[in-house]
């Protein structure tokens, strides 16, 4: 059905195609579409959506975020996200990629933002944080889509994407209100510090 429908999509584009017009192509009911997907959007997000929501579940039971986050790229395999993403102008599916983007990298940085305010980190620091994490998976998986067909791995687009987010990075003490977290008058960017 994921095929059938990234063949529609390409073809007559993704606002144009209905879930009937998918079910009808791939040789199946409705009602079947409905067995394995809940919308035309799940087709597309519903392999990254699982992992992701496996990542938060993870970080919301005391799992380490920055291992969670990783593990949404182990045995990732291209499939329609990156079909999509790749294709996105010819399938019409540009702003639509982008708000469920926006969507899922807010998920992502609440689930590793709460973690960190669980640890006494403020929320200023845990939100910026937080966003720079879920940022950096949707980037990962955006530049693992356009690598194309001899990409590597998406576990190493993942974890160059959170070392340079830094998610994992430490305050000497509260940071006060009005203030940002800087030592010695530069900004702190550390890949290798950790949470705790």
């Amino acid at each position: 059905m994921a095929e059938a429908a990234c063949e529609l999509f390409l073809e007559q584009g993704y606002a144009a195609t209905s879930v009937a017009d998918i079910a009808l192509r791939a040789g199946v009911s409705r009602s079947s579409f409905f067995n394995y997907f809940s919308s035309k959007s799940d087709v597309i997000w519903g392999g990254f959506d699982t992992r992701a929501q496996s990542a938060r579940d993870a970080i919301a039971g005391s799992a380490d975020p920055i291992g969670a986050l990783r593990g949404i790229a182990v045995g990732f395999a291209p499939d329609s996200l990156a079909l999509a993403i790749t294709h996105a102008d010819a399938m019409g599916l540009t702003h639509d990629l982008d708000a469920e983007r926006a969507l899922r990298q807010a998920l992502l940085g609440r689930a590793v933002s709460d973690r960190l305010v669980a640890q006494g980190r403020s929320r200023l620091v845990a939100d910026v944080r937080g966003a720079a994490a879920g940022g950096a998976v949707l980037a990962a998986v955006w530049a693992w889509s356009a690598a194309g067909p001899a990409r590597a791995e998406m576990g190493s687009f993942l974890d160059d994407a959170l070392a340079i987010a830094d998610p994992k990075g430490e305050t000497r003490g509260p940071v006060a209100p009005g203030s940002a977290d800087r030592i010695g008058g530069s900004w702190r960017l550390s890949a290798h510090s950790a949470i705790g």
